[in-house]
């Protein structure tokens, strides 16, 4: 429950402040409005890549050690980013502005991802060395 908080909730409210103080820092308060209307479109896109990002880290959750399955969940985060911006914007965004969407979006997801590690209760992990 609490992975799953983290990813669905924590993670669109992540965007959508990142979002809205880069706008402020680049425009200004002069036009907030579009600012929180870009920001909270930005943070509904990124409800599906959550979704699935949160699917990926709870498969892998016991299987590997936290910064294995930060990295593997940033690669699937940014890896859902670009298929979602490819899906619905076609070709029409630079791909530098699709490399910097999918930057941000492994940042965000990896950060999700070590949030929510259960620090206090170490868990077996399920594939061991052949000496142990």
């Amino acid at each position: 429950m609490k992975r799953a908080f983290i990813f669905l909730v924590a993670a669109p409210v992540t965007v959508f402040f990142a979002v809205l103080l880069m706008w402020i820092v680049a425009t200004g308060t002069n036009s907030l409005d579009f600012g929180c209307l870009v920001a909270g479109v930005l943070s509904i896109f990124a409800l599906p890549m959550a979704a699935i990002s949160w699917a990926a880290d709870e498969f892998i959750s016991r299987d590997f050690s936290i910064p294995l399955r930060a990295s593997l969940t940033a690669i699937v985060g940014a890896t859902a980013v670009t298929a979602e911006i490819s899906a619905v914007f076609s070709s029409l965004l630079p791909s530098s502005i699709v490399t910097a969407f999918a930057i941000g979006g492994a940042l965000v997801v990896a950060a999700c991802s070590l949030l929510s590690n259960d620090y206090g209760h170490r868990q077996a992990h399920r594939f061991e060395p052949a000496g142990a």
